[in-house]
């Protein structure tokens, strides 16, 4: 009898000529080197990218879809304020269905998700030494989406897809903001770790408040660095962390003086 087969993976088309822009034009706004208020011009922006007209135009979609610009009637494309703020938001609700996802792996999972999580694991240990903070948090990425497939719950997994295709989400990513040491990527594989045992321990608490510590570790170390790249200060006192003080939190996300 043919053995069981795991859970594919899913294979995704590769990123068309719009979508590149997008990403470029998207991170280029996160990170404030094109500021609120300014206007995309097509002509302009298909010169400096070496493209037709076509592809800024449809590139400016998507950057509309993402609420990153605002069309406006016989005006043009304009670019919209993104707060830091906004992008705290943005992490804190892709965390608390992240915590959902988690707890509802822990009580009932989809068995077969378990393993592709303990591989996800795997992965992010045999990272930590590699100075490559793109492929961890890629990694990292993964393991999120493993967990919300294995809580079995379609809704949560359709709400997590939406949060990281309509909004600045890839942007956000598009440059290392996290992972940037051997002592983070050591901290955030434990606490997958932690989390994959949990689960396997039909714990759910546990589970959430390791998988919590972890996600809102990234928050915390990505604001960090988009607040330094844009020159503004953020008011970290008003984020939440998983039943401890924010100081402790990034003391130990910071590693070693």
């Amino acid at each position: 009898m043919a053995a069981k087969q795991g859970p594919t993976e899913r294979r995704f088309a590769p990123r068309t000529l719009p979508d590149q822009v997008a990403e470029e034009l998207g991170a280029e706004i996160v990170s404030g080197k094109r500021k609120a208020g300014a206007r995309l011009v097509e002509i302009d922006l298909a010169q400096e990218f070496g493209v037709s007209r076509g592809p800024i135009r449809e590139a400016i979609r998507i950057l509309e879809r993402r609420r990153l610009v605002e069309l406006l009637p016989r005006r043009g494309a304009y670019i919209k304020p993104v707060s830091l703020k906004s992008v705290a938001d943005l992490f804190n609700v892709r965390t608390a269905l992240s915590a959902l996802a988690v707890r509802t792996m822990a009580i009932s999972p989809v068995e077969s998700y378990i393993d592709t999580l303990a591989r996800r694991c795997d992965e992010l240990k045999a990272q930590i030494d590699i100075d490559d903070p793109m492929a961890f948090a890629r990694t990292t990425t993964r393991a999120v989406k493993t967990i919300a497939r294995g809580s079995g719950n379609e809704l949560l997994v359709e709400l997590l897809t939406d949060l990281a295709n309509q909004t600045v989400w890839t942007m956000i990513w598009k440059s290392p903001l996290d992972y940037q040491t051997r002592e983070i990527r050591l901290l955030s594989a434990d606490l997958m770790a932690s989390t994959l045992k949990a689960i396997r321990q039909r714990k759910p608490n546990a589970a959430e408040t390791h998988f919590r510590q972890l996600l809102e570790g990234d928050r915390d170390r990505a604001l960090a660095t988009l607040s330094e790249i844009r020159g503004e200060a953020f008011d970290f006192s008003g984020l939440a962390h998983a039943g401890e003080p924010g100081a402790t939190l990034q003391a130990r996300a910071a590693g070693p003086a």
